[in-house]
C-alpha cells in the first residue's frame, strides 16, 4: 500500500518548522514531486506567508520501467503508476479547494503537468527562494533536480531541502553504491540516492529531510 499522504509526522514538524522559521515575509517556492498534493504541499500551502508563490512541478503519469514493475525491489511501482492519475485529481482539487477557502491568502499556486527535467530549463537563474524536492527517484533524474535546483535558488538566500533520506551516507556506503552496476536497496536509502546527495549536499545531510 502506498501512502497518499507522505508527510510522516515527523518529517512534517521538521516542514512546518523551516518553512515558518525561514522566511518572514512572501516567497517564490517550487515543490518538485507533489503525488496526491495532500502531504507537503498542504504544509506549504498552510504556512506560506500571504503574497507567495507556489510552483508545484510533477508529470502525474507512470513512469516506472518494464524491470521496475517486474522485478521484486520491495517498491509497488506498478500500483503507484496505477495512482498517477488519481493524484493529479487529488491535487487539482485539494489546490482548489484552498483558493477558495483561502483566498484573502492572496497565495499564487501554478500546477505544471511536466517532467522536471523538461520544465526546469525554462526557468530563469535565481527565481526561487525555497525549493523542495521529492521527484522521480532515479539516479539521472535526482541529479537533474539538485543541479536545476543550485542554479535556481536566490544566491542571496534560499532554502533547498528534499525528502527520502533515509539514511546519511557513511564512506563505506558511498563506495559500495560506486561499485553497483543497478539499483538496489539497502540500510534504508537505494544505491544512486546515497551517490547523488553524498556528490552535492555532503557537508549538509541530515536523516529524513536534507
Amino acid at each position: 500500500m502506498i501512502a497518499q499522504n507522505q508527510a510522516w509526522q515527523g518529517r512534517a514538524e521538521v516542514m512546518e518548522l523551516l518553512i515558518k522559521s525561514a522566511f518572514s515575509g512572501p516567497i517564490n517556492a517550487l515543490e518538485i514531486g507533489v503525488w496526491f498534493g495532500i502531504g507537503s504541499t498542504n504544509i506549504w500551502l498552510n504556512q506560506l506567508k500571504p503574497g507567495s508563490t507556489l510552483c508545484l512541478v510533477d508529470p502525474w503519469r507512470p513512469y516506472a520501467s518494464k524491470e521496475d514493475s517486474t522485478e521484486d525491489i520491495g517498491y509497488d511501482y506498478k500500483h503507484m503508476d496505477d495512482l498517477s492519475t488519481d493524484a493529479f485529481l487529488s491535487t487539482y482539487l485539494n489546490v482548489k479547494r484552498f483558493q477558495n477557502e483561502r483566498a484573502d491568502r492572496g497565495l499564487r499556486i501554478n500546477t505544471i503537468r511536466a517532467e522536471a527535467k523538461d520544465f526546469l530549463p525554462f526557468l530563469k537563474d535565481n527565481a526561487f527562494d525555497f525549493i523542495y524536492i521529492d521527484g522521480d527517484h532515479k539516479y539521472e533524474n535526482v541529479k537533474n533536480d539538485i543541479l536545476h535546483a543550485k542554479r535556481l535558488i536566490n544566491k542571496k538566500f534560499g532554502v533547498i531541502c528534499g525528502d527520502d533520506l533515509d539514511k546519511v551516507p557513511t564512506d563505506e556506503l558511498v563506495e559500495l553504491s560506486k561499485s553497483l552496476k543497478i539499483e538496489i536497496s539497502y540500510e534504508g536509502m537505494v544505491s544512486y540516492f546515497i551517490l547523488v546527495f553524498y556528490w552535492r549536499f555532503r557537508k549538509s545531510l541530515r536523516r529524513l529531510i536534507w
